[in-house]
């Protein structure tokens, strides 16, 4: 059991060093629906999310954080649940 466990704190990063957990799910959901990363941050933006190609890649590729209001976004963008999102489903 981690520190961080036991007194209740969210480690920032992944097991495996990343700054997201969605970033998988989120490429496979892009890509199932046939998108380019650009496309993807065009409709985005569309959305209200302060977005481009490179915010795409980097959430891909777990270099970026998500806050909230992007994850709910997302979700809503892939009509999707959040915890489907966090690979809680």
């Amino acid at each position: 059991m981690t520190i961080c466990e036991v007194i209740g704190l969210a480690r920032l990063y992944t097991a495996e060093g990343k700054k997201n957990r969605i970033g998988p799910k989120v490429r496979e959901l892009r890509r199932a629906r046939g998108l380019s990363q650009e496309q993807m941050a065009a409709q985005l933006q569309l959305m209200g999310m302060d977005s481009e190609r490179g915010v795409v890649k980097r959430i891909e590729n777990g270099t970026r954080f998500v806050t909230d209001l992007e994850l709910c976004l997302l979700a809503d963008y892939f009509q999707v649940s959040v915890r489907e999102l966090l690979g809680r489903e």
